[in-house]
Formats: C-alpha cells, structure tokens, sequence
C-alpha cells in the first residue's frame, strides 16, 4: 500500500527547474547525417573562397631583420653585464641589511637596560630597517633594468 501512495505523490510532484528546461529545450535532437563534402558543394557555397598557392611552389620566406653591428652587439653585452653587477650588489647589500636588522633586534632582546635598550637599540633598529626598505627598492630597479636588457626566452 505504501509504494502505491509513493508512485501516486511522485506523479503529482512538480518538476524542478531543470527538468522544466530540459522538456523546453524539445529532448533529444536529431543527429545531423554525415556527409562527405566535396569541391561541388564548396562551388556552391555562397562563402568567400580563397585559393592558395598549389604545395609544391614555396613561399617566400619573411624578411629577417638585419643584424646588429658589432659595436652595437658589444655595448649591449656591456651593458648587461653592468646591469647583472648591479643586481649582484644590490642582492648582497639586501642580504647584509637583513643580517644587521636581525642582529639589532637580537641585541635588543638581550639588552639589560631598558633606557639603552629603547632609545639606543630603537634607533639603530628604525635605521637599519629605513635602509633595508631602500636597498630592497634599489634591488627591485636593478632587477628591472635586467630583464628590460635581457631578450625573453621562448
């Protein structure tokens, strides 16, 4: 008795919203026939046709850039060359400052002194972070300046 009152609230229940859809939408469709297309049925298109050349021509090749003269080849590699120093020293100036910044905070914790410790090591500690936040900047230009001379890999 009991499945036969289910079947019965199941055939008055109302669709979802995806059900809705999919019965709007007409069901299935009909599958499109294959056919081979051939050079008639491209005649008779009504598109653009366009023609290309038969395979056995060659193309012309694309004009290559002209190459680069040697002065101009050695003062660009110079000037990547400076351009990779300047990032090296920028990247070891970074890599000092952070060393000190944490040495400064380090001194401040073992520091006995309270006065010492908050008006001396303070100071030195703004500084030292003042200058890390330039060198950082610093090493941020120098590494864009790199990759504007460097060609891109592909």
């Amino acid at each position: 008795m009991s499945h036969l009152l289910l079947i019965v609230l199941l055939l008055f229940a109302d669709d979802s919203t995806l059900v809705k859809a999919a019965k709007a939408n007409g069901g299935l469709k009909k599958p499109i026939p294959k056919k081979t297309i051939t050079n008639k049925d491209v005649q008779k298109s009504k598109g653009k046709i366009t023609e290309l050349p038969a395979t056995g021509t060659p193309a012309s090749p694309p004009a290559s850039p002209p190459a680069p003269s040697l002065a101009v080849h050695e003062a660009h590699k110079k000037a990547v060359a400076a351009a990779e120093k300047r990032v090296t020293d920028a990247e070891s100036n970074v890599s000092d400052l952070e060393k000190e910044l944490a040495r400064v905070e380090q001194s401040y914790y073992e520091a006995a002194d309270p006065t010492y410790r908050d008006t001396t090591i303070t100071a030195r500690f703004d500084q030292t972070k003042k200058q890390l936040e330039t060198a950082r900047k610093q090493l941020a230009d120098a590494r864009d300046a790199l990759t504007t001379l460097t060609p891109r890999s592909q």
